[in-house]
């Protein structure tokens, strides 16, 4: 695990350029991307999270809230990105594929 510090500014420039990255053309393929894609779409969250948290917590559990929150902001981003609808056609197309050969 390694700490950075990073300003509003770079942390916006990190999210952008992310998502430009995520969003590349259809000459990346495989699994590797795909793994890769899943780990993007974490970090983004993770990045998104830090960049727009409010410190002041309202009670309740802090711990499981902020956990909450992460697994909330990560799903949304999951169920609705193009990068999401990508990766379940290819997916639907390695399965069908596999399926086919037997």
């Amino acid at each position: 695990m390694k700490t950075i510090e990073l300003t509003e500014e770079e942390l916006g420039t990190l999210i952008a350029a992310l998502g430009t990255w995520m969003e590349l053309p259809e000459e990346w393929e495989g699994e590797e991307w795909l793994r890769r894609q899943d780990l993007g779409a974490d970090l983004d969250m993770e990045l998104r999270e830090v960049l727009n948290r409010d410190d002041g917590w309202d009670g309740g559990n802090p711990a499981v809230e902020f956990i909450q929150a992460g697994i909330d902001a990560r799903e949304q981003v999951k169920a609705t990105s193009r990068a999401a609808m990508r990766r379940e056609q290819r997916l639907a197309e390695m399965s069908k594929g596999c399926q086919e050969s037997k």
